[in-house]
């Protein structure tokens, strides 16, 4: 409210407007706290949520938490840019590639990377599958290998999870030892095997007494190693069985042993690679319970390729099903 005041002045009386002021009320002091607050909270929620930057002011970067991939024991953590499960196998002028890419461009990386390195007329046998949050090829490790590789025409090349299994039939050690040097200096943290073979050099096998371990554990694997139906879990017999191949590796410490699960062609390679990988895990973890070294232990999954019978029948399909024990 306002009242009009009257003052004198030199040419006669003149009116001037006065205005007082009342104090300010509760209302007035509650929004002067309370809306800077609400602007204040806005703009938080308007920022950029997506920048692994932005923190809050005085907090240390250091006590930050650290990004988490997966588990530290997750297939394939130990081998960044390599897919988890990938086999690329050749025969003669075919190469045939299973196994999951995370999209087409690294498809089409890989397939030109073969072309390049094999010629234009090689045949290659697309299995790949598109699948998310799958790993990119390192085309830069495997362009060295394959091109080491050049003179093996059965060469195979297995990844699955941490190990990387090469196979195939070289002219003469010092391609068999290229081909392995190339693979060890593209992945050194990788589980590797070995198992190119040279015409006419035998299989190394431990000396002495432990000589005829390969022939003995092949005898004491009698029967083929069985699982419960459709997963990784080893039958009483089967696991009586290993039991006794236990015995045999574990009175041999200098032998190394290489577990290798395979399937018949029923089904993807989607599931065949993983199905095959854990039953060669399953034997190969027994066998380590049982008191074989599991420094000594090595284990892979090939799905449905390297079948020993036709898949045509069902007593060829039950052959392919199978897990190999070699010693080297």
């Amino acid at each position: 409210m306002s009242d009009p005041d009257e003052t004198r002045t030199i040419t006669g009386w003149e009116s001037a407007s006065r205005l007082y002021r009342r104090p300010p009320g509760l209302g007035w002091l509650f929004a002067l706290l309370v809306v800077p607050l609400l602007l204040g909270l806005l703009g938080w929620g308007t920022r950029d949520k997506s920048d692994p930057d932005a923190s809050f002011s005085g907090v240390e970067p250091s006590l930050s938490a650290p990004a988490v991939d997966g588990p530290a024991d997750a297939p394939g953590a130990g081998l960044p840019g390599l897919p988890a499960a990938l086999s690329i196998t050749r025969n003669s002028n075919d190469i045939t590639l299973s196994g999951d890419l995370p999209n087409a461009a690294a498809r089409t990386g890989l397939l030109d990377l073969l072309e390049s390195i094999h010629g234009p007329d090689v045949n290659l046998v697309d299995n790949l599958h598109i699948a998310a949050g799958a790993s990119g090829p390192d085309l830069t490790g495997l362009q060295g290998v394959f091109a080491a590789a050049v003179d093996i025409p059965d060469f195979g090349w297995t990844r699955n999870g941490d190990a990387v299994t090469l196979t195939g039939t070289a002219p003469d050690e010092q391609v068999r030892d290229q081909v392995e040097a190339a693979a060890r200096s593209a992945w050194p943290n990788a589980n590797l095997t070995n198992r190119i073979r040279v015409p006419g050099s035998a299989a190394p096998t431990p000396g002495g007494a432990c000589a005829g371990l390969q022939a003995d554990i092949t005898a004491l694997l009698n029967q083929p190693v069985t699982f419960e139906t459709d997963g990784a879990t080893l039958t009483s017999d089967s696991r009586q069985m290993l039991s006794r191949v236990a015995e045999e590796i574990t009175a041999c410490p200098e032998a190394r042993i290489s577990v290798d699960g395979y399937t018949d062609s029923s089904g993807s390679d989607a599931i065949n690679v993983p199905l095959s990988a854990n039953r060669a895990r399953a034997v190969a973890e027994f066998l380590i319970s049982q008191g074989v070294s599991s420094d000594l232990v090595t284990w892979n999954g090939h799905g449905s390729d390297n079948p020993i019978a036709g898949n045509d029948t069902p007593e060829g399909k039950a052959q392919n099903r199978r897990v190999e024990i070699t010693v080297s």
